[in-house]
């Protein structure tokens, strides 16, 4: 299909008066280098039980209470009953254990209303996981792992993939975030931390470019993050590591970050990560919207 003259007209206009909207923050200083927008296809870096799950969860579920933003996510390595347990307790701000059964059933109502879940009991082809996100009415899909689906393991069965993704995104208007792992690459001797680091014999962050399937990933990907954690370290071992590898469109906001400069996340004991001092999920004390209230009606 050719677009007519004129189609970028009134993009052009708006750049020029300083009109681009910004992606949606989230109220802490990731705000300045990752910010989230429609219709994107983003890739989530990070070698296995650093906690890129989790730290996923606590992303998804600060943009759900900031910006009603909901949520269809598939952690192929995760109960959907844990994931529960942890927006719980991150959402009320205790430990799981503290809360009565009222605060429970009421938390994991307010929960349910952004978050949708996939069962993890079977394996998915490609298709068939993009076929149940686009029939919810979430605005993002969470596909964790890509490793985990029922795939061809081939170069080009990694670019049919993206190519698929990339038009369900523009299609569906819908984001994508998929989570995948570094090759075997990355966990080798040559990426430890030397003798004169301070942290000596750690493993190191994997590099853009160790991501399991290569540089299509790169290449097909709007935003990409590397999240890590020194799971061994006494102190690091609080401290989850982001940092932002690729932002396409800086015009929308985002930065990468600077070398051997990641952001550092404070674990804060479960009850969802700290930077700088600010927890950016918003737990609300306002009355509930007319939209919310029915559905806590109906599940009640």
């Amino acid at each position: 299909m050719i677009l007519e003259n004129g189609h970028s007209t009134q993009y052009l206009k708006d750049f020029k008066d300083g009109k681009i909207s910004k992606g949606l923050g989230i109220g802490c200083v990731l705000d300045d280098y990752l910010r989230f927008k429609h219709k994107q296809l983003n890739i989530v870096l990070g070698h296995d039980n650093v906690g890129k799950s989790y730290f996923m969860e606590w992303y998804f579920l600060a943009l759900a209470t900031t910006h009603d933003l909901k949520f269809t996510i598939w952690m192929g390595e995760n109960s959907s009953g844990q994931v529960m347990r942890d927006l719980i307790q991150m959402y009320s701000g205790k430990r799981f254990q503290d809360l009565t059964y009222t605060e429970i059933k009421k938390h994991e109502s307010f929960i349910e209303y952004y978050f949708t879940f996939i069962s993890n009991t079977k394996l998915y082809k490609p298709k068939e996981m993009l076929d149940i996100i686009g029939s919810t009415k979430s605005d993002v899909g969470f596909i964790d792992p890509f490793t985990g689906l029922d795939r061809g393991m081939q170069h080009s069965d990694n670019y049919e993939f993206l190519n698929e993704t990339r038009q369900f995104c523009n299609q569906s208007g819908k984001t994508l975030y998929i989570s995948t792992h570094p090759n075997s690459e990355s966990g080798r001797s040559g990426m430890i931390y030397p003798a004169e680091h301070h942290w000596f014999g750690h493993l190191k962050p994997p590099l853009k470019a160790h991501i399991e399937g290569g540089k299509p990933f790169l290449n097909r990907c709007d935003d990409m993050i590397v999240i890590h954690r020194l799971v061994k370290h006494p102190d690091m071992k609080f401290q989850t590591m982001i940092d932002v590898e690729k932002i396409k469109d800086r015009d929308t906001g985002g930065q990468q970050t600077e070398l051997g400069n990641p952001l550092l996340f404070d674990f804060n004991s479960g009850l969802g990560f700290k930077i700088g001092g600010v927890d950016a999920i918003k737990r609300r004390n306002n009355p509930l919207s007319n939209e919310l209230q029915t559905f806590y009606r109906i599940k009640e």
